[in-house]
């Protein structure tokens, strides 16, 4: 049985190990202004006049991925049947991309944020419009 155990980590581990990278990149952003603007928290140094441009690249399992993509499909599901377009077969299914449902985890954090920050710095609270990602 230990033989047997050894010998499917063995025929498994290779694609366990299996790797890729997500890339998070800024672009076209002005350096911050030379003072904080209201609302920063006294304990953080500004960066003013800093970029904000950049990419930041993780490395990510194809396990983790997979996962994410699960989280993302089920959290942002009426999203991303809205921009699926027409479904197909019985029952109904809808056709995407996996970058498709990746992109809607990131469209989703960018208006939580944008949410998040309506309700902090205004009384009563007004949400902004949405932001698209493309």
């Amino acid at each position: 049985m230990k033989q047997f155990l050894l010998a499917l980590l063995f025929v498994l581990s290779p694609s366990l190990a299996q790797a890729g990278t997500l890339t998070v990149t800024t672009a076209g952003f002005a350096n911050t202004p030379a003072t904080a603007p209201s609302g920063w928290p006294s304990n953080l140094k500004w960066p003013g006049g800093q970029t904000v441009n950049g990419s930041k690249t993780y490395t990510i399992s194809d396990a983790d991925y997979q996962q994410m993509l699960v989280w993302a499909a089920n959290a942002n599901n009426a999203q991303i049947i809205a921009a699926a377009g027409p479904p197909t077969g019985t029952p109904p299914v809808y056709t995407v991309t996996g970058l498709n449902i990746l992109l809607s985890l990131v469209q989703n954090w960018v208006n939580g944020m944008i949410q998040a920050v309506s309700v902090q710095f205004t009384t009563p609270a007004q949400p902004p419009p949405p932001i698209t990602i493309q």
